[in-house]
C-alpha cells in the first residue's frame, strides 16, 4: 500500500516493474483469491524508465478486469479460474502479459474496449475508464503498445510493451 500511496513527481524513475507487478497482485489479492488463482512468471527484467504509479493503475485495471470476466464464469460453482502474469525483456521493450479464463470478449465490441465510457459490464460494476486509462498511460505517456488476444469462453490476454529506454515524453 505504501508504494501506491507515494505520489510520483511528475517524471520518469527507474522502476522495478517485476516489483511493481508483485506489490499490484498483493492489492488486488482480495478482489481475486476467490475467483482465480494467481500465477506469476517474471523474467529477468531491467530497470525501465517509466511512471511507475500510473503503469501500477494500468496492472491494477487489468487484474481486476480479469478477476470479473472469470467471476461471470465460475459464478455459481466451486471452480476458480486462473490468471497468469508473465514480464519478459524482449529486444528494445519489457513486455507484461496479463492472461485470464474468463469470458473472452465479444467480437461485436472489440474495436471499442479502448473508447471512454465503453463497458461491458452490469450498471454499477464498471465505469468505462479502466482500459480508456490504461492505454492513455501505456501509449501515449510511455510511447508503447496494449494489445489483447480473445477467445470467446477461453479468455483473454493483454500484452503492455514498455521501452527499455525513455524516448521523448509528453
Amino acid at each position: 500500500m505504501k508504494e501506491f500511496a507515494h505520489p510520483d513527481r511528475g517524471e520518469r524513475d527507474l522502476a522495478d516493474i517485476n516489483r511493481a507487478l508483485r506489490t499490484t497482485t498483493t492489492l488486488c489479492g482480495n478482489e481475486i483469491k476467490y475467483v482465480a488463482e494467481m500465477v506469476l512468471d517474471l523474467g529477468d527484467l531491467p530497470l525501465v524508465p517509466c511512471y511507475v504509479n500510473e503503469l501500477n493503475q494500468v496492472f491494477v485495471n487489468l487484474l481486476v478486469n480479469a478477476a470479473h470476466a472469470i467471476g461471470d464464469v465460475v459464478a455459481g460453482t466451486a471452480d476458480k479460474g486462473k490468471i497468469t502474469i508473465t514480464s519478459r525483456h524482449v529486444g528494445d521493450d519489457v513486455i507484461v502479459r496479463i492472461s485470464d479464463t474468463g469470458t473472452g470478449i465479444p467480437e461485436a465490441v472489440r474495436l471499442k474496449i479502448f473508447d471512454p465510457f465503453f463497458t461491458t459490464k452490469d450498471v454499477g460494476k464498471g465505469t468505462g475508464q479502466g482500459l480508456a486509462l490504461a492505454r492513455l498511460i501505456v501509449v501515449d505517456k510511455h510511447q508503447g503498445s496494449l494489445t489483447f488476444e480473445t477467445q470467446i469462453g477461453v479468455g483473454t490476454t493483454f500484452q503492455i510493451k514498455i521501452p527499455v529506454q525513455a524516448t521523448s515524453m509528453p
